[in-house]
């Protein structure tokens, strides 16, 4: 088991969110479709406005959460996470495309979760509770967003 604190979780949290705006990013450079160009760009803006939602949570931390300690048994060095979420190859529309999101998103909220689950103080809990709601807040928003461009 590997001892971590909060802050070492959402600055991971940070370069996940990074990773993906640069996998969206680099998908969109080779996008011959518009429309899945448009969406794709349109989750990389997504992806690097969340980390910077969770910079401003590692800069004002009011209450001391980030120094809590976390006991996590997979040592969470989880740049593998980011390998669970598909390439998008063989994408077709954009529905594919945030088919591909969903799966980025429900990973996080998921963790989040556990996080809350396994909290040893109520500032943890309401910090993940937070992120968590945060997560589901831009999960309907990507969905409405990319329902909408596939409407025009």
């Amino acid at each position: 088991m590997a001892f971590r604190q909060v802050k070492e979780l959402l600055q991971w949290v940070c370069d996940f969110h990074e990773s993906l705006a640069a996998r969206y990013t680099h998908l969109a450079s080779n996008q011959g479709d518009e429309r899945m160009k448009m969406a794709l760009d349109f989750l990389a803006d997504r992806e690097r406005r969340m980390g910077q939602i969770v910079v401003r949570f590692l800069e004002d931390d009011k209450t001391g959460v980030l120094d809590t300690w976390l006991l996590d048994s997979s040592d969470f060095v989880h740049p593998r996470v980011l390998d669970r979420v598909p390439q998008c190859v063989d994408c077709r529309d954009a529905q594919d495309i945030l088919a591909n999101a969903m799966a980025a998103n429900q990973t996080l909220k998921d963790m989040y979760r556990m996080r809350r689950e396994l909290a040893q103080t109520p500032s943890e809990t309401e910090l993940f509770t937070e992120l968590m709601n945060n997560q589901d807040a831009e999960i309907r928003l990507q969905v409405r967003d990319i329902g909408r461009l596939e409407m025009y």
